[in-house]
């Protein structure tokens, strides 16, 4: 049963995530936006703004996988698991689901060979991202404290005396 309970709580954590993330993603480009209409806007606003929407993504992607191994941590700590292994791969896939999501509604949304392949590659860094933050805080939870402690403290996965 707490393997059941374990992928429902990722599964419901998933909605709040997605909004976070694209309510964060908007509100990185919408300087963009707000410069007009212009097809081509100013490099001296491109770059700052595609810098900050990348540094807020790849933070996101961090905090997700942080989530995942803070609330795998905490149920297979529990004397009932046993098979803590199954909880690592489905954390893991839960890990990498939400980008595998966002990136086949980005698909759908292409308009062009190249744009699909430039989601296809920005897709497979941010991937990267979240595989590698999953397996080092995996293998040294501490890490995932500096950057994401505030977060999971608030959502009662550490304790208020780490990090």
């Amino acid at each position: 049963m707490n393997f059941v309970i374990f992928n429902a709580v990722l599964l419901i954590a998933s909605f709040p995530a997605a909004f976070v993330y694209s309510l964060g993603g908007v509100a990185c480009l919408a300087p963009l936006a707000l410069a007009g209409k212009s097809q081509d806007p100013s490099k001296a606003l491109l770059y700052p703004v595609l810098a900050l929407s990348g540094a807020f993504q790849v933070y996101f992607w961090g905090f997700w996988s942080a989530l995942c191994v803070a609330l795998t941590l905490g149920f297979t700590s529990r004397p009932e698991v046993t098979w803590d292994w199954l909880y690592w791969i489905a954390a893991f896939a839960w890990c990498t689901s939400l980008i595998g999501w966002f990136a086949h509604k980005e698909q759908q949304t292409s308009r062009s060979a190249a744009e699909s392949a430039a989601i296809r590659r920005g897709t497979s860094f941010y991937w990267l991202v979240a595989i590698g933050a999953f397996l080092l805080f995996a293998i040294v939870p501490t890490l995932m404290l500096p950057p994401y402690g505030w977060a999971l403290r608030l959502l009662g996965l550490v304790g208020s005396g780490s990090g």
